[in-house]
């Protein structure tokens, strides 16, 4: 997840709707004119490259979050990822009253994510964010079953179960001691899951151009009116004004706005419509691990005994609870992808 807002391929199919074909939107990246095969390789790192994107900014936020109130920093990075957005504004008179309703929902449930998890890296390391942050992968099923009255499937719970001895293994040190940013991230979460669960339902009735760029405006609106009322931006920020604003800093923000925000985003749509379902799930299930190896290479983190265990334990279950289809399937999907892209060409 880290922060960026589409959906994990695993619960529906809506990249392969005629309506998101990246070849219609002008995104400006340029796809080489080659076989199927080397089409697919490109897209998979694509994915690769957005996951490690995401990887990069738990370190980030957390060490921007000690100088910047965490809700003023949300309204800039997103503000800065709106701006991005502008070059394609032809797409957005395609709003309509009901896309907009949809996009209000939607990026309500995902400011409440973000937000949270913002709040809960500051108070954690980047590290241990970074894993629990991933369960989102094995909430969604779960909330998903709950809601349309589905059963879930043996292998969900028992990844549930070993991902939650990972966390409790990574945030308590005894009952009396429970790390308060590992929880802010694990309830960040919840409505992660929820809001995915949404988007499954709503996603293809909107552009998707228009539909990133105003969520993005919501976040950074919502943001600055939230810090504005809490957090009294005014004085903490005249107070460090050289601290905040210093050359390190801007660079930081510019990469996560532009960067980690606005082109991943770009850069993940067209990679999900070049690979199967089941392949982009393993893909995105790296986030985790990526997270925590910037958090000791750029945080300086070490990685403790516990946060090493319990982050192996929360990858092992994010990777069990992904639906892993036969080969036979995977191989029909990935026939099915390159048969569309033949015929494209």
């Amino acid at each position: 997840m880290s922060q960026t807002f589409i959906l994990y391929p695993n619960y529906n199919q809506v990249m392969a709707d005629e309506q998101l074909n990246p070849s219609t939107i002008d995104t400006k990246i340029p796809i080489p004119d080659s076989n199927s095969n080397q089409r697919y390789l490109l897209g998979t790192l694509f994915l690769l490259i957005t996951t490690i994107l995401w990887g990069s900014t738990f370190t980030i936020t957390n060490q921007l979050t000690q100088i910047i109130p965490p809700m003023f920093y949300m309204g800039i990075r997103y503000l800065i990822g709106f701006l991005a957005f502008l070059p394609f504004f032809r797409h957005f008179k395609t709003m309509t009253a009901k896309t907009w309703k949809i996009t209000l929902i939607a990026s309500f449930l995902l400011w409440t994510s973000f937000m949270l998890q913002t709040i809960g890296i500051k108070l954690t390391t980047a590290a241990k964010s970074a894993f629990i942050t991933g369960l989102n992968v094995i909430m969604i099923p779960i909330f998903a079953a709950i809601i349309y009255r589905q059963k879930v499937r043996p292998i969900i719970w028992l990844s549930t179960i070993l991902a939650l001895f990972g966390i409790s293994l990574m945030s308590f040190a005894g009952l009396d001691n429970i790390a308060l940013g590992d929880i802010l991230v694990l309830i960040c979460d919840v409505f992660y899951a929820l809001y995915i669960l949404y988007l499954e339902r709503v996603l293809p009735k909107v552009n998707i151009i228009a539909f990133s760029a105003f969520q993005l405006l919501f976040l950074s609106l919502a943001s600055f009116l939230v810090s504005l009322i809490f957090e009294n931006p005014t004085d903490s920020i005249f107070s460090q004004l050289d601290q905040i604003f210093s050359i390190q800093n801007i660079v930081l923000l510019l990469y996560m706005g532009l960067i980690a925000t606005s082109f991943a985003t770009i850069i993940q749509m067209h990679g999900q419509h070049r690979v199967p379902a089941t392949r982009a799930a393993l893909i995105y299930a790296l986030e985790p691990i990526f997270g925590a190896l910037f958090a000791v290479i750029l945080g300086n983190e070490i990685l403790g005994w516990q946060t090493l265990v319990g982050g192996i334990l929360i990858v092992g279950g994010i990777f069990l609870s992904i639906e892993r289809n036969s080969k036979d399937t995977e191989n029909k999907e990935l026939k099915e992808l390159l048969d569309k892209e033949e015929l494209k060409n």
